[in-house]
């Protein structure tokens, strides 16, 4: 009698399943060791940058310190006070009064027929000098010339003509004057710049 065969009616489970998680299991693998590896990379050059930053630093400041060294501190001292005597003398320079521009000025401001025999020089509180002048003329006409002359003066500035009088002794007509005076006139830098600028010239002359 041939032997029979059993048959089972369970069906065998399908094997899909575990082929799928085995294969998701190993992609997740990969992409944390690739993370990792980047991790690493990144940490790597992190470390290396760093290292040459501080390499530059170190670098730079021996050099820093070796060219310190290389210049006198003694000469740099000197050197700083040589400056700074140079600009305190510019300082002075700049702000030196020479009254000695509106004698020129006057000079070339008076008429001939005027003569001046008082002079008075000071400095206001706002730094403006003021002259106070005494003198005479042959005639009324003629100190109203030297008034409308004065006037037109752009470096004058408020003459004022005083105590007109006739002299009893001469004859001639006195008078007194007051007159502001623009103090860039007598800054002694414009004198020396303008002493300078001229070829040859020993005194200084006033533009008007």
């Amino acid at each position: 009698m041939d032997p029979q065969a059993t048959t089972s009616f369970i069906p065998k489970k399908p094997l899909i399943g575990e082929s799928r998680r085995g294969s998701t299991f190993g992609l997740l693998m990969l992409a944390c060791i690739l993370i990792f590896i980047m991790s690493l990379v990144a940490a790597g050059a992190t470390f290396l940058y760093e290292q040459y930053l501080k390499s530059a630093i170190i670098s730079k400041s021996n050099s820093l310190s070796v060219s310190q060294n290389a210049f006198d501190q003694g000469v740099i001292q000197d050197l700083v006070r040589t400056d700074s005597l140079i600009r305190q003398s510019k300082t002075l320079l700049a702000t030196h009064v020479a009254p000695s521009a509106i004698f020129d000025l006057l000079s070339n401001q008076t008429l001939e027929k005027v003569q001046f025999n008082k002079f008075e020089y000071s400095v206001g509180d706002s730094g403006v000098a003021i002259i106070h002048l005494d003198g005479s003329a042959d005639s009324f006409s003629t100190i109203a010339l030297q008034s409308d002359q004065f006037g037109a003066s752009k470096v004058l500035k408020d003459t004022v003509f005083s105590n007109i009088n006739i002299s009893t002794e001469t004859g001639r007509v006195t008078f007194s004057i007051s007159a502001g005076v623009d103090p860039s006139l007598t800054l002694y830098s414009r004198t020396v710049a303008q002493t300078s600028s001229a070829p040859g010239a020993t005194t200084s002359s006033t533009q008007l």
